[in-house]
């Protein structure tokens, strides 16, 4: 199995490849070209795809959701809570952590080219019929529908639920960090520690990364275990 990293505009998608191969997000509005440059890059035949997966909703990992599926004609994944997103092409209700936060969500664009989604989630999904040794895990906080993909390889990809670094992981980017963004603190808690008992290798994140296990828990244990 392998994880490839796709840096996009505002945040990460990532092509992975094993019998098959997925797309995990979809990066902002009019990134569809980038993407599918990115897996002809890595080998992969775009027609080759067997699904989309998102992370959750927001405008920068579904940006080009609608674009991808019309060009590539696979299934998009999304989690049952953050569906109206694609459905509706805005991010919804968006919290910010702090005032750097407050600062981000000033500049965020909210809206996007609509989407159904073809299949929902609502807790958890094998990606094995898709050619994948992993599982889909419901991981929320940063948003309500957040969900994380737990690899056979020991390896996850999380999404938002933490970011790397600073700046949207422009500096720092291998450093943990709090996402700038939080639907509800109690959740993301939950989640965090959750991720932490898979004791994955690596953790892909959204913004910055890819993030050492190590790392991870000595940036979050002290205040989720105090």
């Amino acid at each position: 199995m392998q994880i490839i990293k796709i840096k996009l505009s505002f945040s990460n998608a990532y092509l992975v490849i094993d019998k098959k191969s997925i797309l995990v997000d979809a990066g902002g509005p009019k990134e569809a070209d980038k993407i599918l440059a990115a897996v002809k890059k890595a080998g992969v035949n775009p027609k080759d795809i067997a699904l989309i997966i998102h992370t959750h909703g927001h405008f920068d990992h579904a940006g080009s959701t609608a674009e991808l599926k019309h060009r590539l004609g696979v299934p998009v994944v999304v989690h049952d809570k953050d569906a109206y997103m694609l459905r509706e092409g805005r991010n919804g209700e968006i919290k910010p952590r702090n005032l750097e936060a407050q600062i981000v969500k000033g500049i965020v664009p909210n809206s996007f080219e609509t989407c159904e989604p073809d299949i929902l989630i609502e807790e958890e999904m094998t990606l094995t019929d898709y050619g994948i040794n992993g599982k889909v895990l419901f991981t929320p906080g940063h948003t309500k529908g957040s969900i994380s993909i737990l690899c056979e390889n020991t390896e996850a990809i999380i999404g938002d639920v933490m970011m790397g670094g600073v700046i949207g992981g422009a500096l720092f980017g291998t450093r943990p960090n709090y996402h700038y963004f939080i639907d509800d603190r109690n959740d993301l808690r939950a989640s965090i520690k959750k991720i932490i008992s898979w004791k994955p290798s690596k953790l892909y994140v959204g913004h910055g990364g890819p993030l050492n296990y190590n790392d991870v828990v000595d940036r979050f244990s002290k205040e989720l275990w105090r």
